[in-house]
């Protein structure tokens, strides 16, 4: 008599492949809210199955956060945690940051990556600047060598978090900081190249980037260019006038006000703060683009 041999179901096939799956490649893994947050995750997962979620509103930017948090985003953050493993954060830089709070809330298993700073007994921290106001300043991405240490720490949790891909994540930082010694060569070509030394910042985001390539701030003006006071505009028009080698850096464009105070004025150097999604994103292909000038 022949001994009968049966085929597992299909169901029962798709069952037990699953129990060899990791169970982060069925869910949306990593959870960001800032655009420099969303851009390490997706370079260092880069062809892995591991997903990121950039969950902020695209018009949002990262000192609006706290109340979209708070009141519509409550519900999408808990109901996206259930599926997630990591959410990655700037809390050290910036410790209102709400993600982990909320996604906490919605998976109590939830990891904390902060990307500014590892959480270990050796812990790596970013370069960060001080305000006037003593406050510290949250635009620690404006200084593209925070990139470079920004990758590290971040490479080093899911590395641990997904041993299986840790090849792979390695392969990937590496690529990620050939990248950003080239957007530093780049701007570091650009204000040679148009002499950009002095400077006078119209945004206080620009504080780090000042910092990181050593400009020399003679001005600062943070006001709203509507807001402007005649004494203002007078102030900045004697600087430019005893100094027209200064260069004005801004995070805005070219305002009526600026243009109609110096309508001859050329150096001036618009920096996107890259504290929003905004209009184009974060390419998957050319990431550092919002970088590039």
């Amino acid at each position: 008599m022949k001994k009968m041999t049966y085929l597992p179901s299909v169901t029962g096939l798709m069952l037990s492949v699953s129990m060899f799956l990791p169970s982060q490649v069925m869910a949306k893994d990593i959870l960001t809210t800032t655009p420099v947050t969303y851009m390490l995750a997706t370079q260092l997962m880069k062809g892995t199955p591991v997903t990121t979620t950039y969950l902020a509103p695209k018009r949002y930017g990262i000192e609006r956060l706290g109340n979209w948090f708070a009141t519509k985003g409550e519900a999408k953050v808990m109901a996206e945690a259930q599926q997630a493993t990591v959410a990655i954060t700037l809390r050290s830089l910036w410790p209102q940051d709400p993600l982990f709070a909320y996604a906490r809330q919605g998976n109590i298993k939830m990891i904390e990556v902060d990307a500014s700073q590892s959480i270990s007994p050796r812990a790596k921290g970013i370069a960060t600047v001080q305000l006037g106001s003593g406050n510290t300043s949250i635009y620690a991405w404006l200084n593209p060598n925070n990139l470079s240490t920004m990758s590290s720490i971040v490479s080093d949790d899911l590395k641990r978090i997904w041993p299986e891909q840790q090849q792979v994540i390695e392969k990937n930082q590496q690529q990620l900081l050939v990248d950003i010694r080239q957007l530093i060569n780049q701007q570091q070509s650009i204000l040679f190249d148009k002499g950009i030394d002095s400077v006078v910042l119209l945004s206080e985001q620009l504080e780090d980037f000042a910092s990181a390539n050593q400009l020399f701030v003679v001005d600062r003006q943070f006001k709203e260019a509507l807001n402007w006071t005649a004494e203002d505009k007078a102030q900045l028009k004697a600087l430019i006038e005893e100094s027209p080698e200064l260069w004005i850096l801004t995070t805005r464009k070219v305002s009526a006000q600026l243009k109609q105070l110096l309508p001859e004025f050329e150096h001036i150097l618009q920096v996107n703060s890259i504290d929003r999604w905004g209009s184009k994103g974060i390419s998957l292909e050319n990431p550092l683009q919002p970088w590039l000038f």
